[in-house]
């Protein structure tokens, strides 16, 4: 099938990542289909997009099943993201079970999962993982359901880059200090939201056939908290220290910010023994280029920090 007869399905299309879905298939060509909560937002996110006749914009909600029933129809792949924050234990498998099931019922022939590598490296310990595991079993029975007709790729992406854009502002800008519960010796894998999206778009563009049942595992970049610190001061041109907090008090701080006892027990979690070897250069075989570093993605962010 060529590019002119595929038409995707983009959900959390205003997001990060989701929103970098969209602009790469419509780069490639594609008949995109964009699904919102927001249409205004949307319209000023997407304005060069929308100039192309290629995008459609559907406004509804992870709840409206009934909307995406009657927009999912035509389309023939879909890219499923779920965000975890805020949200019950369930919700994501019910959401991603139900959408899942309704897109394949109606045709859709490739679904691509958001996933999170949580799953490859914890199975259901911790809320993340229990998730994002649950949620892609129902995805799996569904397309083994018919596998001749139903294929499913998923992404497992470790820590987002852009996390550091909610966690570290602060404490870079007022104190100099990145501050964790973790040891500083301790390993964070890194991802680019950019990464992500690429790698979306290339296995939404392709054969269905070529990455039919494949799991990619991302991350770009794999450092101690040290390390990091390191970089910080490189880029930013003045001293950057890590400090380690206690496990109580970046309990009590994250949980007065509204983050949930599961979700924030979740995050004091010690890095896995086998992180420093996440690092997945492989990916470079799908998206034609070096996955970014930390680095490379702190300096296009510089301004937030200073």
């Amino acid at each position: 099938m060529s590019s002119s007869e595929e038409r995707v399905f983009v959900t959390g299309a205003s997001g990060d990542i989701g929103s970098g879905v969209v602009r790469g298939l419509i780069k490639n060509g594609i008949q995109t289909t964009a699904y919102v909560r927001d249409e205004k937002k949307a319209e000023g996110l997407f304005k060069d997009e929308l100039k192309t006749g290629r995008l459609t914009i559907v406004v509804g909600t992870y709840s409206s099943v009934d909307v995406f029933t009657k927009a999912i129809q035509g389309h023939t792949r879909l890219f499923l993201l779920f965000s975890a924050i805020g949200s019950k234990p369930t919700d994501m498998s019910q959401v991603k079970g139900t959408f899942g099931k309704i897109a394949y019922e109606q045709g859709v022939r490739q679904i691509v999962d958001l996933s999170s590598a949580a799953v490859s490296r914890l199975g259901k310990k911790g809320i993340i993982a229990y998730m994002h595991t649950i949620a892609e079993e129902k995805l799996w029975t569904l397309a083994d359901d018919k596998p001749e007709q139903r294929s499913l790729v998923v992404l497992r992406p470790t820590r987002f880059m852009s996390s550091q854009l909610m966690t570290d502002v602060h404490p870079v800008k007022h104190l100099n200090k990145l501050v964790f519960c973790a040891s500083p010796s301790s390993v964070t894998t890194w991802i680019d939201s950019r990464d992500i999206s690429d790698c979306a778009v290339v296995v939404l563009s392709e054969s269905v056939e070529k990455h039919d049942r494949n799991v990619y595992e991302l991350c770009g970049e794999a450092m101690t908290n040290e390390e990091r610190a390191v970089v910080f001061t490189k880029v930013l041109g003045k001293s950057i220290t890590y400090e380690q907090k206690s496990l109580e008090d970046f309990y009590k701080t994250i949980t007065a910010r509204g983050i949930t006892h599961s979700m924030a027990y979740n995050f004091t979690f010690p890095a896995p023994k086998d992180a420093s070897n996440a690092v997945t250069p492989e990916i470079s075989i799908i998206i034609g280029r070096p996955l970014h570093t930390v680095e490379e993605w702190l300096k296009e962010n510089i301004k937030a920090f200073q």
